[in-house]
């Protein structure tokens, strides 16, 4: 789990700001999109692929979006909790190459689905959360993969091993299991 748990953040977004008394509440958060690819090259946007468990679980900030004022700050990874670990996720490129395409012969589909944890902001007051956005391109540092499938036969090419340390930030662990 996050540092934040569902009971606090509904405790944040009930209280709203102390500083302005705004309700309109900035969340940055590392959530799971996936992003097509053919032969290597991404071909379109994000399709965000998170639940609000993943959602909460992946916060790291929440700031009034009428003054800013912090509400709720963490730099530990959002991930495996490593010291620092967020500025790292935050800097680092992504250490897991892209596919080229199915790994299966008889397949050969060169279109690839690739999830990947991604750095997005969402602003929420009080009713429903506005869609995800994010300004972190495959290629950009902050986004990090960590599992790709074929688009034709449904095939998982590879996936990332837990033992292969933390997807964000490269920390060792322990790493703890994804909600939902």
């Amino acid at each position: 789990m996050g540092l934040l748990t569902e009971g606090e953040l509904d405790r944040l977004v009930q209280a709203g700001c102390a500083g302005c008394g705004g309700h309109k509440l900035t969340f940055r958060t590392y959530v799971d999109g996936v992003v097509a690819f053919v032969a290597g090259e991404p071909v379109g946007r994000i399709t965000w692929i998170y639940d609000g468990e993943k959602f909460v679980d992946g916060v790291y900030a929440i700031d009034c979006a009428g003054c800013g004022a912090a509400q709720f700050a963490s730099e530990v990874c959002p991930r495996c909790h490593a010291p620092g670990g967020l500025a790292r996720a935050l800097a680092e490129s992504n250490r897991w190459p892209v596919p080229a395409g199915c790994a299966d012969a008889e397949c050969a589909g060169e279109e690839i689905r690739y999830a990947a944890f991604v750095p997005a902001r969402v602003d929420y007051e009080g009713r429903r959360a506005e869609r995800a956005r994010t300004a972190v391109e495959p290629s950009d540092p902050g986004f990090h993969g960590f599992r790709a499938e074929c688009r034709d036969c449904g095939q998982i090419i590879a996936a990332r091993a837990e033992t292969e340390g933390c997807p964000l930030c490269d920390g060792p662990g322990p790493l703890r299991a994804r909600p939902g």
